[in-house]
């Protein structure tokens, strides 16, 4: 019943990168709060590098992280009594989210003083058992904490009658995707080589024993096959970091890679 309420609700996605004057890419989302969020989610992984992230020992997907809570948070708690329309825009070197609001405040929030309030607590207790969400107040201490491993700074919060969520982006973010073929070769050699080259180096480490493409994939947290081997995997190989187990069979199934002591 609440998801079928707010049928009509309307969230604007935009990738505004390339094409500073109008945008990239757009998805105008109309249709119910669980679709909203997926669609949501998907534009914001298009669009969003899922750079390499440890947390701890374990590899993790910041980037996705993230957008979760930035997204359920508009979603959950925005004032939909108001025509005004929620916007989710990544720029080249931030994303942001804005909603209509009841605010309890003005301004910006801080983190060792925030006092979470739940708008729409029907709608946040589906979040929850959904596993949208986690308990209240948890959305911004998980984008602080995540928003530090992604960007290396700090998401900023700002209350009002317009909520505003705003995160810092490396420029690694963005510079290698987008639909916009003109723009990506200028910007990608001159953006990623210092990103390119931290991943690169955990590649070979990580290829102290014999590794399949699909586990140095996972590694990074990737899933386009050709742009992990044109970006990683054939600079490793023509560099003699790391040599095939199989050399005279590159595509073998049972290929590995393993790195080349020196």
């Amino acid at each position: 019943m609440i998801m079928s309420a707010l049928s009509h609700h309307k969230s604007d996605a935009i990738f505004r990168v390339f094409n500073l004057d109008r945008y990239d890419d757009r998805d105008v989302i109309t249709t119910n709060l669980l679709e909203s969020y997926d669609r949501l989610m998907a534009f914001g992984q298009k669009h969003l590098n899922d750079i390499f992230v440890m947390e701890g020992v374990q590899s993790i997907s910041a980037r996705d992280k993230i957008l979760r809570e930035v997204i359920s948070n508009s979603l959950a708690h925005r004032d939909y009594s108001s025509p005004y329309v929620a916007k989710l825009v990544i720029e080249k070197d931030r994303f942001f989210a804005e909603n209509s609001n009841r605010a309890q405040s003005f301004g910006a929030l801080r983190l060792d003083a925030f006092k979470p309030v739940a708008k729409n607590p029907p709608i946040s207790r589906v979040f929850r058992e959904i596993g949208l969400a986690d308990e209240l107040g948890s959305g911004m201490r998980n984008t602080y904490k995540y928003t530090r491993l992604y960007s290396h700074a700090d998401p900023t919060f700002v209350e009002g009658d317009i909520f505003q969520t705003i995160v810092p982006l490396q420029e690694a973010a963005t510079a290698t995707v987008g639909p916009t073929p003109q723009a990506t070769p200028q910007a990608t050699p001159q953006a990623t080589p210092q990103a390119d080259a931290d991943l690169l180096d955990q590649l070979v480490l990580y290829c102290a024993e014999p590794k399949s493409r699909s586990e140095l994939m996972d590694l990074l947290g990737l899933t386009d096959r050709k742009s992990f081997i044109e970006r990683y995997l054939t600079p490793l190989l023509g560099s003699g970091r790391i040599v095939m187990t199989i050399p005279d069979k590159p595509n073998s199934p049972n290929q590995r890679y393993v790195r080349v002591l020196r």
